[in-house]
């Protein structure tokens, strides 16, 4: 903001922010965009002080915050926003001062962030913005690991105790039964391994290494990406190291390593299919 815009000529009023920095500007401004800036001024207001001609309201904001939400209010070109804490910070104050112009712009640069953001901003963005199916959609897509960082980031913090409670009762539900399904399906493979491979018991442990290693690089995926697909999925069973790595096998044995890829990627179908279809609302 510079000094002229500032301290204009015909300033009534100084909003003092934390720290005592003081912008000079206009009550009539204020009150146009601000119904709570408008109430405000409807009352008496302080005195001037010795050293102002003008009166002081403490508004106890951060200056940075407030001095960017002055400089959308004014008709001066908008500030450019070049990080998430810094418009988190003047969301705050458009909803504090009920500035629903205001937050309507702060919400289309939060909406503009998306397709950049990790799952879990793109889930506070969109429910900040009142987006609820879009969130839902996106929260389907936020990994495990996301949730340490909850408290952590300016925008998480926008978002309501609901908000934050959904997405948590969701993908820690999903969670176990993803645990669940890997359960029973490592179980179900284990009693058709020992009953259909007829190359010896030493060929079933490594016939069964083999699969708990797809198995376990397929969970990863899933974990750092929920909405992962099949075809994306086939280059991590592909990745896994080829059967001979482990042992080899009589040529007919039905658990040879391609029957072990496909019964891998059946296992993921399980898993995307219960994470597609888990009710959001839990």
């Amino acid at each position: 903001m510079t000094a002229e815009w500032q301290i204009p000529p015909d300033a009534d009023v100084i909003l003092r922010a934390s720290g005592g920095k003081e912008f000079h500007a206009h009550k009539i401004v204020l009150s146009l965009a601000s119904p709570v800036f408008r109430d405000m001024f409807s009352v008496p207001q302080p005195q001037p002080t010795e050293s102002s001609k003008l009166a002081v309201v403490d508004v106890h904001d951060p200056p940075e915050a407030l001095e960017t939400f002055l400089q959308i209010v004014y008709p001066t070109p908008d500030p450019p926003i070049n990080d998430t804490e810094t418009l988190a910070s003047v969301l705050r104050l458009a909803d504090k001062y009920n500035a629903g112009a205001i937050l309507d712009i702060c919400k289309e640069y939060l909406l503009s962030t998306c397709p950049d953001s990790p799952p879990i901003y793109i889930y506070a963005i969109l429910c900040i913005c009142g987006r609820e199916k879009e969130a839902e959609a996106a929260a389907r897509r936020v990994p495990l690991a996301s949730l340490a960082s909850l408290g952590s980031h300016p925008l998480l913090r926008l978002m309501t105790v609901e908000h934050h409670r959904r997405l948590t009762r969701f993908v820690v539900t999903r969670g176990e039964r993803m645990r669940e399904i890997l359960s029973d399906r490592r179980a179900e493979f284990v009693k058709r391994l020992l009953s259909s491979c007829s190359s010896g018991s030493s060929n079933t442990m490594w016939h069964w290494l083999y699969f708990n290693t797809v198995i376990a690089s397929l969970q990863a995926a899933f974990e750092v990406n929920p909405g992962v697909r099949v075809a994306e999925a086939l280059g991590i069973v592909s990745s896994a190291p080829p059967m001979h790595a482990f042992s080899p096998c009589w040529s007919g044995c039905i658990y040879g390593a391609r029957r072990l890829r496909e019964y891998a990627e059946s296992v993921l179908n399980d898993l995307i299919k219960m994470a597609e279809e888990l009710p959001w609302e839990q």
